[in-house]
């Protein structure tokens, strides 16, 4: 009986450590194609409803991401680093991850942005996908 019990306690942790690694590899992906745009890659990792807030206030949706990154190329990151505070808690098949992050831009006014970035995860029938971005800078370097 009391194996049973330990059992049935432990389900729960196994499913929110399959998610919490799924939602790492998704964070991953994303981490690799700001660096490195594919519009292909964006198009699957962003929802269709997404809203991208910036450090700097704007906004934008998942058509003005895609071409900010492949199409246009006005946003270049020269490298996009998580940073080891982060938290990520799961309202069903919702995460939400608040991580650090830190973005080297590139471009007319490069700069090194240090960022406190909150990721809205949404699992659905093609995985995870972000719907929700809002970033607080906490730092800026010019140059």
């Amino acid at each position: 009986m009391k194996f049973l019990m330990l059992i049935l306690l432990a389900l729960p942790l196994a499913a929110a450590d399959k998610r919490e690694a799924e939602v790492d590899a998704v964070m991953a992906q994303l981490t690799n194609v700001l660096q490195k745009p594919d519009a292909a890659v964006l198009g699957k990792l962003l929802g269709e409803q997404l809203v991208y807030s910036h450090s700097n206030g704007r906004l934008e949706n998942k058509k003005e991401v895609i071409e900010a990154l492949a199409v246009k190329k006005t946003s270049v990151y020269g490298s996009v680093v998580l940073g080891k505070d982060r938290q990520v808690t799961f309202y069903g098949d919702t995460a939400l991850v608040r991580q650090e992050t830190t973005m080297r831009l590139l471009g007319a006014e490069p700069r090194t942005l240090t960022l406190n970035i909150l990721y809205v995860w949404v699992k659905g029938k093609s995985g995870w996908q972000l719907v929700g971005r809002q970033a607080t800078r906490l730092a800026e370097v010019k140059g």
